[in-house]
């Protein structure tokens, strides 16, 4: 996602309340299976069973059937039967309390200027959910892979007050290429109580212009608390390595392996249940379609394959990839990742699990196209993606402009891709008026 600068970096927030979301400060316990995906008896629909009074049936409460749909997020108990069909589905999907943005829209206004340099082709951007007035901010080149932390408070507002340091990790290269960002729950915690779950850092390297295979990686890291004095204490921007690392190698359905899209927005469920990412395209007039691709459920770290990743003698990384047998993935800071058939003849140094964390494959369904958002033909192709906090809503960014678009159900991306969005801009991201 490109924005333009304009004296250093500007960051202009479109701080656009989007209705039955949350605003940045406030906060609720999203239930266990908030964005994850109903897990469907064999023979009939969960939307059946509902309808047919089964919700507090003993196999489908012990077989963790039918959870979103009978509204039992909170763990095994039975359900209210009473009422109407849709609001006992929805019963997990709470309306949102006071606090929340129910107003709609307002304007875009300009929040800050960041200092600092470190910013210079400023991509993807996304509000701290463990940390009051802090953005995370990354570049869209082949520079440093770092991850930027930018006051929005205090004496050191508009400064970098933090950097957080990826360059270590498994798939990293010279040609690494941050494309956007997310902050939502870290991925495999189902097993933990709500209030025990930590949040993550969601960074895409999801694709590249050419579509050519340099890999595609989504990295997640555990946001660091940084504590309120990072707003007012002397700067100190030394990079620091990411804490409980994963490493994501996607596999895009319809592209050849190791290969991906062009693709620069990705969009995570708040829960880190599941992801999607949307191809950047201005084909047929700028009309597109763009392909979506959707992640399967995050819920169950034993249900990755892992890959077994060793440092090499010049401090990059070789990995035997559990997905492709005698098949080792060679990722050098300096130089490329390559993929390679045969033990590597380098000398192997450690392991040093510590540092690279969990590396594992994962397979990207192809769920639809759906059409770009009007605009100029040169300026419709999809660069960011946001999903609100309730499942709702989702937000398109393309270089006409912001739209929204009404999933049919919470967060069902699939049931929104031919739909009409809002459009929510009257100028082009370039600053410029839109014309007709």
């Amino acid at each position: 996602m490109k924005s333009p600068t304009v004296l250093g970096v500007l960051v202009t927030l479109a701080l656009l309340a989007i209705p039955g979301s949350l605003a940045l400060e406030d906060e609720i316990a999203l239930p266990q299976c908030r964005g994850s995906r109903d897990e469907e008896p064999a023979e009939y629909t969960c939307l059946e069973q509902v309808k047919w009074g089964k919700c507090n049936e003993t196999w489908v409460i012990e077989g963790n059937y039918c959870e979103e749909a009978c509204g039992r997020c909170e763990g095994r108990a039975a359900v209210p039967t009473s009422g109407p069909l849709e609001t006992r589905a929805r019963s997990a999907l709470e309306e949102p309390p006071s606090s929340a943005c129910l107003s709609g829209y307002g304007p875009p206004e300009t929040a800050l200027y960041v200092k600092g340099g470190l910013l210079e082709e400023e991509s993807g951007i996304a509000a701290s959910r463990a940390n009051e007035g802090i953005l995370w901010l990354h570049n869209d080149n082949y520079d440093k892979k770092h991850v930027i932390a930018v006051s929005v408070l205090g004496p050191n507002a508009g400064n970098i007050v933090y950097v957080l340091d990826l360059e270590g990790l498994p798939g990293i290269n010279r040609y690494s290429d941050f494309e956007d960002i997310s902050v939502a729950r870290c991925p495999f915690q189902s097993d933990r109580p709500e209030a025990e779950r930590t949040w993550c850092v969601w960074v895409g390297d999801v694709g590249n212009n050419a579509e050519w295979d340099k890999g595609t990686f989504m990295y997640v890291v555990e946001e660091p608390i940084l504590g309120s004095s990072i707003h007012t204490s002397p700067i100190d921007r030394t990079p620091r390595p990411p804490t409980n690392p994963i490493t994501l190698r996607l596999d895009y359905e319809g592209y050849g392996y190791f290969k991906g899209p062009n693709v620069e927005a990705i969009a995570v469920a708040p829960d880190g249940s599941r992801f999607w990412a949307f191809r950047k395209t201005t084909s047929h007039g700028g009309a597109g379609p763009a392909a979506v691709w959707e992640s399967p459920t995050l819920t169950d770290r034993s249900a990755l394959q892992e890959d077994d990743c060793r440092m090499i003698a010049n401090s990059s990384w070789s990995c035997a990839l559990s997905d492709r047998p005698n098949q080792f993935l060679i990722s050098q800071k300096y130089g490329q990742a390559i993929l390679v058939g045969g033990q590597p003849a380098f000398s192997v140094r450690s392991r040093d699990s510590a540092r690279m964390g969990v590396s594992a494959p994962l397979r990207l369904q192809k769920i639809g196209s759906m059409p770009n958002p009007l605009g100029p033909k040169d300026k419709r192709n999809i660069s960011g993606a946001d999903l609100s906090l309730d499942g709702r809503a989702l937000l398109i960014a393309t270089y006409a402009g912001i739209f929204e678009y009404s999933l049919p159900e919470p967060f069902d991306v699939r049931g929104a891709l031919g739909s009409t969005p809002v459009e929510l801009t009257t100028t082009n991201r370039d600053g410029s008026l839109k014309m007709g």
